[in-house]
């Protein structure tokens, strides 16, 4: 088995962070399969606070004697998107993907050519791109030995000249991840995952992001960060999320199966240093399938 792409490297510990939370909105995902093969994805949010609906529809192909995938995408704000997806036909290990996206209101475009090959000890990407107008080169490398995985990645912005490299080692086993990053010598990120037993997981992240640049051009230094989050399983379907952070924001969840193809989860944010008076923030999401 190949090892992972460099932006799935710490993935488990950082879902933990990200899945099941979705804090100010109210969220709905429809997703069925055609008896032609054809498979729908419907999403759609609604903002509590700006009072603003969201979606998008996609429908992917899949054309299994060749290998390809079609994937088409259309979302509220007028945005298209398609890619092509060519995986493991020309050779073991290889995925090749080409995409597009197009905002006719705005007329920005995006665009990229991306080769992947994974193999037993190594897996090694590469990309060009379009970025609203400013063209990119990207690649990485990850390298695995035992337990033991190591990785590089590099973005280069031709007319901006922007540069940026991660670099990161990990250790992996089948019950803990430990990942470790460092972002072009300034940004860093350590974490730990750990699956205790079957119904609990545990993950802590400790990091510092790079510098930001506000709108006069001044770089602007980030703070670090520290978080612990886990997942606890339920007996009948039903799961418990929770996380907390150095500023004592507290988040919460609750996701339940109540049948086959329907999911209902909640979830809160709490700013537990104004409990009274802060910025709480509560979701509800259904997903159906079909």
């Amino acid at each position: 088995m190949a090892p992972p792409i460099y932006c799935d490297l710490g993935m488990l510990a950082r879902n933990l962070f990200k899945v099941g939370y979705h804090p100010g909105l109210w969220q709905l995902e429809c997703k069925t399969l055609t008896s032609s093969g054809i498979e729908f994805f419907t999403s759609g949010f609604a903002n509590q606070d700006a009072s603003k609906v969201m979606g998008s529809l996609q429908s992917k192909y899949t054309i299994e004697d060749y290998g390809v995938t079609l994937t088409e995408r259309w979302n509220t704000e007028n945005l298209l998107y398609g890619q092509i997806m060519q995986r493991e036909k020309l050779a073991e290990g290889l995925m090749l993907i080409a995409e597009a996206s197009i905002q006719p209101s705005s007329g920005e475009k995006s665009a990229k050519l991306l080769a992947d090959l994974g193999k037993e000890k190594f897996n090694i990407l590469g990309k060009i791109g379009l970025n609203k107008g400013d063209p990119y080169i990207a690649g990485s490398l990850v390298l695995q030995h035992n337990e033991f995985l190591g990785g590089a990645s590099v973005n280069y912005a031709t007319s901006s000249e922007n540069l940026e490299w991660k670099l990161a080692l990990g250790w992996t086993n089948e019950q803990s991840t430990l990942h470790a990053e460092l972002v072009n010598a300034e940004g860093w990120l350590v974490s730990l995952f750990h699956k205790a037993n079957d119904k609990f997981d545990v993950g802590v992240e400790v990091g510092k992001p790079m510098a930001t640049t506000n709108e006069q051009g001044e770089q602007v230094p980030s703070d670090w960060n520290l978080g612990v989050g886990m997942i606890y399983r339920l007996e009948g379907d039903a799961l418990i999320r929770a996380k907390i952070n150095n500023k004592v924001e507290l988040g919460l969840g609750y996701q339940q199966k109540l049948r086959e193809g329907i999911t209902v989860s909640i979830s809160t944010i709490l700013d537990c240093q104004n409990i009274t008076d802060g910025s709480h923030k509560f979701g509800v999401g259904l997903s159906l399938q079909c």
